[in-house]
């Protein structure tokens, strides 16, 4: 095959001048490169000093070898962080709860706290020191926030293993609503940051040193986490302070997502009798559309407009029913205190077996798991 004259010198100009191109290209990358470096320092550095260690002690239930039963103290490790400059800490609950005695570690000093409450929901856990934290930095918890889309980089603070607080990087990598087969109580944000054996309760941040979420759960299988936004971790610290419980509203409708060629949608698959859906005029195989003016696309969409929404506000609804298109407007009552007492079963440690040695934070290895987090107080009749 004949090149013609023009191509060959074309051929021949793009070899020759390859090498001072890519180098270009490399020039051009570092300043990137280092701008992100730059962005982790101030990220680990802005954030490092408002992580604290927390041990709690208790008591489980053993059988020994001999089959009696007996009482045995445990202490549990996990990571929590500096929420206010009154020595509010938060963190999980599946390291506090039941605890008969709790400390909280700040740079090196040991200090008593107290739990304030804590939803065994979320496993959001609000602790209280006296004293020792008043110059301690805090974690600004906006209220407001966004979550971050999937492909966001992250960095996670926490005691991995009980050692100082270090830093891990990674991505949001989904937002979900469920997790085997088990519905969470909102839309947790899922990364691939891995969680060991003291992460629980640690703070997770984006590039710009905001804070992201809290971790709540591992998730060994994938590598990776479950994080509760900073939202609505925000929310439940609210309410823990102010109401000493999570105060939750109730719809008493499930939805499920429904998808063809043409579109996606939010279909309506039960309405519990005598519940504010139904008293609004729900049906099954409404199609919601929107809810207070918002868009509704998918569940997801939906689960983290309703977790907002507090008892007694009325949440207006946009919703097709055949060819009709209303409105329908929900009186939200509260959740049933009883719902959130069920779900403290799920906080209680996994233990290996009878008479089993316990270890520090085995009650956190164990609870650890998404799986045996049950993703706390998951079911399949959500809505709230």
């Amino acid at each position: 095959m004949r090149l013609h004259r023009k191509a060959v010198l074309a051929l021949a100009a793009a070899f020759f001048w390859a090498p001072y191109s890519l180098s270009g290209l490399a020039s051009e990358s570092a300043p990137a490169q280092a701008s992100l470096q730059e962005k982790l320092y101030r990220t680990f550095e802005k954030n490092k000093d408002s992580i604290v260690k927390v041990y709690a002690q208790r008591s489980v239930s053993v059988v020994d070898k001999d089959g009696v039963r007996r009482q045995q103290p445990t202490l549990d490790v996990g990571s929590g962080f500096i929420s206010g400059v009154d020595g509010t800490v938060i963190t999980s609950a599946y390291i506090t709860y039941a605890a008969k005695k709790i400390w909280v570690e700040w740079n090196g000093k040991l200090m008593d706290a107290e739990s304030v409450g804590y939803d065994p929901l979320t496993t959001v856990s609000v602790l209280k020191v006296t004293a020792g934290l008043k110059r301690a930095p805090a974690v600004f918890m906006d209220a407001k926030a966004q979550m971050p889309p999937p492909a966001t980089m992250l960095m996670s603070l926490s005691y991995e293993m009980g050692l100082p607080p270090a830093p891990r990087t990674g991505l949001v990598t989904a937002h979900n609503i469920q997790f085997g087969g088990l519905f969470l109580p909102t839309v947790y944000i899922r990364t691939n940051i891995p969680a060991p054996s003291g992460s629980t309760g640690g703070a997770i941040f984006d590039l710009d040193g905001n804070f992201v979420g809290m971790i709540i759960a591992s998730l060994p299988e994938i590598g990776g986490s479950f994080v509760i936004p900073a939202r609505a971790a925000a929310r439940i610290r609210d309410d823990i302070i102010l109401c000493g419980e999570p105060v939750y509203s109730w719809f008493g409708l499930r939805a499920e997502d429904y998808s063809d060629d043409a579109s996606n949608r939010v279909v309506v698959t039960m309405v519990v009798e005598n519940a504010p859906a139904k008293k609004a005029g729900f049906r099954e195989g409404d199609v919601i559309l929107e809810i207070n003016s918002q868009k509704v696309s998918n569940n997801t969409q939906l689960r983290n407009s309703t977790f907002f929404v507090r008892p007694g506000e009325t949440a207006k609804f946009k919703v097709r029913r055949g060819k009709e298109t209303l409105t329908l407007n929900i009186l939200a009552e509260k959740m049933d205190s009883e719902i959130l007492k069920s779900a403290e079963s799920s906080l209680l440690p996994a233990r290996a077996g009878a008479g089993a040695p316990v270890s520090e934070d085995a009650s956190n290895g164990a609870s650890n798991s998404a799986a045996a987090a049950g993703v706390p107080g998951g079911g399949k009749d959500i809505q709230n």
